[in-house]
């Protein structure tokens, strides 16, 4: 039975779909990284994390609040209706700032993938209301329709800098259909969804803290793409050569993810299963991250010819995301236990942290700089981690 349960579909197909969004991800965003200049590249990396960062503060937490708080049917379906209109109301709000900095094109992009896009507030939904393999299949779909919208817009348009902007506009009427749809199947009464705002309005100091901690920990992931655009002469060429390094490195970040999200369950059981899936992780993160680094020194000779002065530049960055997949697991661990403040307190000083080194070390030692404050602030990141499970696991 056990040996059933491990190689289930339902987790396989879960897997599989986490591995093909990413999937898709990388494949478009080498094709951009080979057909657009490096000065487009940057744009399209640095409009891209500041959706990717915008995003996380628009669904304000609402996503984890629906997994974690919601218990029955009827609330699932009236958190997500109420999630559904805070998070086009806040946008609302939100609004004029971004017309502030110019940056209103991206309104639509930062609500679409607030409400439908990986990690967003319809798949928190529809994992706790029907089940992991509804969310796969829309996870694929989601995906295969996205990703080939920023395709068609870098291939047929040339759209370099707004790929990851435009898709938005297209498919977020069609995600607003499927809100709807999802609803009107539940017969939403509105005598009740005024008896859930209450409750709802109560619960959003509580999401107000994971807000903060993601926000503060995508954030900390971005850091160094930031401090490039703030400082850096030639921003947009400083960010393609970081960013196309990155997003190799980033390939190593696959196992944690599939192999965490996949075993959740197991997480809940028992601290023991973190440490197996721990051991696990190091063995094939370290197996994976030697034929990553052949395969960088391959694709940068004979393909990405442009980027083949990165190489040492990788090196440090794919180190730091080694220091970056040991954590999630113990990170998973935390969240699982409740320690959301603790989170909170390790991702915002790492956060500090990084913004500090990022910034002394941009300034003397240029993109090698940056990639050593991240290598240095994920280690620390780690350590704390790993050692906060210590303090806090629960032995069965």
């Amino acid at each position: 039975m056990q040996i059933k349960n491990l190689i289930h579909k339902k987790y396989i197909l879960y897997g599989l779909s986490i591995i093909f969004a990413r999937g898709l991800e990388m494949l478009v965003l080498f094709y951009a990284a080979h057909f657009l200049s490096k000065s487009e590249y940057g744009d399209l990396e640095f409009y891209k994390k500041v959706i990717e960062v915008g995003s996380s503060f628009l669904a304000f937490g609402l996503p984890a609040l629906i997994v974690s708080y919601t218990t029955n049917n009827q609330n699932k379906t009236y958190f997500y209706a109420l999630s559904v209109l805070f998070a086009i109301a806040f946008s609302v709000i939100v609004a004029p700032v971004l017309g502030l900095f110019h940056l209103l094109i991206l309104w639509i992009p930062l609500l679409f993938y607030a409400l439908y896009f990986t990690g967003g507030i319809t798949q928190s939904y529809l994992l706790v209301r029907r089940n992991s393999n509804v969310v796969s299949l829309y996870k694929i779909l989601v995906s295969i329709l996205f990703y080939s919208l920023v395709f068609m817009a870098i291939r047929y348009f040339r759209i370099s800098g707004y790929a990851f902007v435009y898709p938005a506009y297209f498919l977020i009427f069609p995600g607003l259909v499927l809100s709807f749809w999802l609803l009107y199947k539940e017969h939403i009464r509105l005598g009740i969804l005024k008896k859930y705002t209450r409750l709802f309005f109560k619960l959003l100091p509580s999401s107000l803290t994971l807000v903060v901690s993601n926000f503060a920990n995508l954030m900390f992931l971005y850091t160094d793409i930031f401090i490039i655009k703030l400082l850096s002469v030639q921003p947009n060429i400083d960010i393609a050569d970081y960013s196309f390094s990155l997003n190799v490195a980033n390939m190593l970040l696959l196992i944690p993810l599939t192999l965490v999200q996949v075993d959740v369950e197991k997480l809940k059981q028992s601290s023991k299963e973190v440490n197996i899936l721990f051991h696990k992780i190091v063995v094939l993160v370290l197996l994976a991250s030697f034929f990553l680094a052949i395969f960088y020194k391959y694709i940068t000779a004979w393909y990405f010819v442009k980027f083949a002065d990165t190489m040492v530049l990788f090196l440090i960055i794919l180190a730091a995301k080694i220091f970056q997949a040991f954590a999630p697991v113990f990170g998973t661990y935390l969240a699982i236990k409740r320690r959301y403040v603790l989170n909170l307190k390790i991702n915002l000083f790492v956060l500090t942290l990084n913004i500090i080194l990022s910034y002394l070390l941009f300034n003397r030692f240029g993109l090698y700089g940056v990639s050593v404050a991240s290598l240095l602030s994920l280690a620390v990141r780690f350590i704390l981690f790993k050692l906060a499970f210590q303090k806090h696991k629960i032995l069965h």
